[in-house]
């Protein structure tokens, strides 16, 4: 099926799950030598095209999928779409390597509730750390210059122009406190440190304005963050 399992390490319940998705074997293998020296990470396959991966995720049930977007043989985007459309208990978080930041791309990506974004051609230490932050919840940007990029992209949204201030009027202090945490990156752990509260109550408070502020996740809450001025964009 081109689904080949890399590593499978049944004993350590402990670990985030990978799936690499790269339809070229020396990248693939690449990737999981630099994941494989992490004690907290497990590769538990690949994938090796945009076809292939929601059979792997089926299979494997990783937290995270590892995805060097290529249009036509690993298009990220395409499946993250896929992903949307199934149960929430299979769907592990995106994180996207890419050579481009064009605002099409960028775009694409928000909607499409990817979680995290590299550059192709980042530190490979780099990449365990964002797979860390991408299964705790939090959303990496990290494709320059990307926070400025996504402000622009907001301002180009039709679909988030619908009176932004009086929906924060909605919220709840505590839950204003959340939603400028998520837009900064945290995850659910940190924000529960940073606010004292247990994590299953930060996702109690995420849910509750997500629902009263209509939005479907995490990247449009932090999209409207953005939008409505609750955090300011800065260049990383």
């Amino acid at each position: 099926m081109g689904v080949g399992i890399v590593v499978n390490n049944g004993t350590e319940t402990d670990c985030i799950r990978v799936l690499i998705c790269d339809p070229r074997h020396l990248i693939r293998v690449g990737l999981a030598s630099v994941l494989t020296r992490e004690s907290d990470i497990s590769v538990v396959g690949e994938a090796l095209h945009t076809r292939e991966v929601a059979e792997a995720i089926d299979t494997l049930r990783p937290h995270v999928a590892l995805i060097n977007h290529d249009p036509d043989d690993m298009n990220a985007i395409t499946i993250a779409n896929i992903l949307r459309e199934k149960s929430h208990e299979t769907v592990p978080g995106i994180l996207m390597l890419s050579s481009k930041a064009d605002y099409g791309d960028l775009l694409s990506v928000l909607q499409g509730g990817i979680r995290g974004l590299l550059p192709e051609n980042c530190d490979p230490q780099s990449v365990p750390a964002a797979i860390r932050d991408v299964a705790g919840g939090a959303m990496v940007m990290k494709l320059q210059p990307a926070v400025q990029l996504i402000s622009q992209l907001i301002q180009r949204s039709p679909a988030l122009a619908a009176a932004p201030s009086s929906r924060l009027a909605l919220l709840t202090s505590r839950e204003r406190d959340v939603l400028s945490l998520v837009a900064d990156g945290n995850s659910n752990q940190l924000i529960a440190e940073r606010l004292t509260l247990s994590e299953a109550t930060v996702k109690s408070h995420l849910y509750h304005l997500c629902q009263k502020l209509g939005l479907r996740d995490r990247t449009q809450a932090v999209i409207l963050a953005y939008e409505t001025g609750l955090v300011r964009p800065c260049l990383v």
